[in-house]
């Protein structure tokens, strides 16, 4: 029986190393298979209209081919294709813009009129295409309403030959609904956001980003005139627009006012310490900068706005790290605005969509909640929390935009699936909105121009309008989906503290400086919300570590206000006074006082009430000093705010104490009473003395 056994192992062990034996090289070379490269012919679709299937009539689309390969390709024919099955579900359309971009997802028209031969391209070389389809040539029955596929194949020969399959190719979807019966609503939420950052004087960084931005067809100069007039609402953070003031104004350091001093005469500028010079924004870019905001005020002015926290700050972590901090990043985007001639609606817009439930009772209830439903979208889109703001989900899906090759939020790929989303939940018989909230820094893209955005979102079955807070809405019944992952890409303790600190030090600047015309703590606010911002959690280091450098700077410049004197100072009497000299050598004028902190006690100095100094004055001040002990004392004299904050160089001296005056007025007042003390005994002793007896001794 054991022979038997040991006969039947040994006969399952060869049978299961031959089977690997065949498996494993079949394994080793599934995966070395190399992934698809990329197609030879790059396929652009620049327009398409109608942008939905029409009851008749043609379909015309537009693009461009591009050789990317490095070989000739001839006789080049741009073939259309369209889908006949619909796509009559969000699951459906979803994995529809996921499929893989060599799937053949349509049949291939292949007519000599619907076809357009562009002939030869080079290497590089790139030639536009024009297909148009008759609606009767589409395998699309008008009485199967949903999403289709259509687009375009490239079809070519090179030396080696010509080869039926596609060597380029673009697609994107197109919505057929029913005629009459249905309709549906839709709103679209374009960002002006942009990371915003500042050097150690209180320049932006990196300035020829922002001079990029800000040019003509520059990214938020493309989003700026992608929304201008059209039925938008705009997510507009602060820091942005003063991002373009500083750069219209030349990116100038921090400004410490106009120097003038007491008198009111005025001295050189205060703008920078001459070590912080660099050189200056050019004028076109000034320019360029001046005109965006210029229009972005008008635009948006007119429209409907949201309106960020300043700096657009991580309030899900400030609620549990700093709470106050999302008040100040609201006041100070409410003075901002209204500086630039803007009343925003409040609103807070994660770029991930998730937000946490503990935040709501540190937001205010007049506040918008900008959220997305993360592939789960109900059939109301609008809700109030329990704390009374209005929470409002946007459409992930919609946002996500079309398929590939075409990067996916092309201005028209993005189009068509708003335009796909949105019929399906027409005809599904949904009325509420669709929100759409494009990314943080979308960009229209090149050809946006060439898409016409609106005007094929202009179809009788869909209303696009701007975001509108409902006059009610029933309350959220569940707590905000915040998963762990999100928990633990948020800012953390680090970038808190470097924001807090900058905070500070702007708060004993500003109680420094004798002047209101600048409003440094504002500046420096804004500059330390960026340490948390949304766009700080990429690299959080970087971030917390520029706003620490600002700090340090504008401290190094409060060093310019010192105290001077001798290294030591003797007090021969219980009291007296010391001479100090109080400097100013910043170029602005200042108010400022001095404190006096003595290591042991026994010895007092008053200090004086805060002085008005003008820019570069030095001052003399004397002191009243009082000991009670003799000894050497350590004493230290730091400058200070109104607000009694340190600041500036401080003054170390030793102090040496001494009761000499004190014992000399003692030793002169007991000889003068032994004195008196002798001349009267003497008296006495006359006066006692019987008449003509002399007091003297006989011999």
């Amino acid at each position: 029986m054991t022979v038997v056994r040991l006969l039947t192992c040994w006969l399952v062990s060869c049978v299961v190393l031959v089977v690997i034996s065949v498996l494993l090289p079949a394994t080793a070379v599934a995966a070395d298979d190399p992934a698809p490269g990329p197609s030879p012919l790059t396929v652009t679709l620049l327009r398409m209209t109608p942008s939905t299937v029409p009851a008749k009539g043609k379909i015309k689309l537009f693009g461009t081919v591009t050789n990317a390969s490095d070989e000739t390709w001839q006789d080049i024919n741009v073939e259309p294709f369209v889908g006949s099955t619909p796509i009559t579900t969000r699951e459906e359309l979803a994995a529809a813009a996921d499929t893989a971009e060599t799937v053949d997802v349509g049949k291939r028209l292949t007519s000599i009129t619907t076809l357009d031969q562009i002939g030869d391209l080079s290497v590089g070389q790139t030639k536009h295409f024009k297909i148009v389809l008759p609606r009767s040539a589409l395998p699309i029955s008008a009485n199967q309403p949903g999403v289709y596929w259509i687009g375009v194949h490239a079809l070519g020969a090179t030396a080696a030959g010509r080869d039926a399959a596609a060597a380029g190719r673009a697609r994107t979807f197109i919505a057929l609904v029913p005629k009459s019966g249905v309709f549906t609503s839709a709103a679209l939420v374009l960002p002006v956001r942009a990371e915003v950052r500042r050097d150690s004087t209180g320049r932006l960084a990196d300035p020829a980003r922002w001079a990029s931005l800000f040019a003509p067809d520059g990214r938020l100069d493309r989003v700026l005139n992608f929304g201008a007039g059209n039925p938008v609402t705009w997510l507009v953070d602060p820091a942005v627009l003063d991002a373009a003031q500083s750069m219209a104004d030349g990116n100038p350091a921090l400004s410490l006012g106009d120097a003038t001093n007491p008198s009111g005469s005025p001295t050189e500028s205060a703008s920078a310490s001459p070590k912080a010079q660099v050189e200056p924004t050019g004028e076109t870019e000034k320019g360029n900068a001046d005109d965006w905001l210029r229009r972005v005020k008008a635009t948006t002015q007119a429209g409907s706005v949201l309106g960020l926290p300043y700096a657009d700050p991580d309030v899900s972590a400030l609620a549990r790290l700093a709470p106050g901090l999302i008040t100040k990043a609201d006041d100070l985007a409410t003075a901002q605005f209204t500086s630039f001639g803007l009343d925003p609606e409040p609103a807070v817009a994660p770029p991930s969509g998730y937000l946490a439930s503990d935040v709501l009772t540190d937001l205010p209830s007049d506040t918008q909640l900008l959220l997305t439903d993360h592939g789960q979208p109900g059939a109301t889109t609008q809700w109030s929390t329990p704390e009374g703001q209005v929470l409002t989900f946007a459409d992930s899906e919609a946002s996500s935009g079309g398929p590939a090759p075409t990067p996916a939020l092309d201005a028209l790929a993005l189009r068509q699936r708003i335009l796909a989303e949105s019929a399906l939940r027409a005809i599904a018989g949904l009325h509420t909105p669709m929100v759409t909230e494009l990314p943080p820094h979308w960009d229209p893209g090149n050809g946006w121009r060439s898409a016409d955005f609106f005007e094929g979102l202009n179809v009788p079955w869909l209303d696009v309008e701007p975001l509108s807070a409902p006059t009610s809405a029933a309350t959220y019944p569940r707590d905000l989906e915040y998963p762990g992952k999100e928990r633990k890409s948020e800012i953390g303790a680090s970038n808190v503290d470097a924001a807090l600190e900058l905070i500070k030090t702007g708060t004993v600047l500003d109680h420094l400086l004798a002047s209101d015309e600048t409003d440094v703590t504002s500046l420096l606010t804004g500059a330390a919300l960026s340490a948390t911002s949304y766009d700080a959690r990429v690299d959080p280091r970087v971030a917390a570590n520029d706003v620490a450098a600002l700090s340090l700077g504008v401290r190094d410049r409060m060093d310019e206000v010192k105290v001077s004197g001798t290294p030591f100072v003797t007090l021969s009497g219980g009291t007296g006074s010391l001479t100090v000299t109080l400097v100013n050598d910043l170029k602005v004028p200042v108010t400022v006082g001095l404190r006096a902190e003595i290591a042991e006690s026994g010895v007092s100095i008053q200090a004086p009430k805060p002085v008005k100094m003008g820019a570069g004055q030095r001052t003399t001040l004397r002191l009243s000093a009082k000991a009670t002990s003799i000894g050497v004392h350590q004493v230290t004299l730091t400058p200070v705010t109104t607000a009694g904050e340190a600041l500036g160089t401080s003054l170390q001296f030793s102090l040496r104490t001494s009761q000499v005056g004190k014992l000399i007025w003692i030793v002169m007042i007991a000889g003068g009473v032994l004195l008196f003390g002798m001349i009267i005994r003497r008296i006495v002793k006359k006066v006692r003395a019987p008449a003509g007896i002399s007091t003297r001794a006989r011999p």
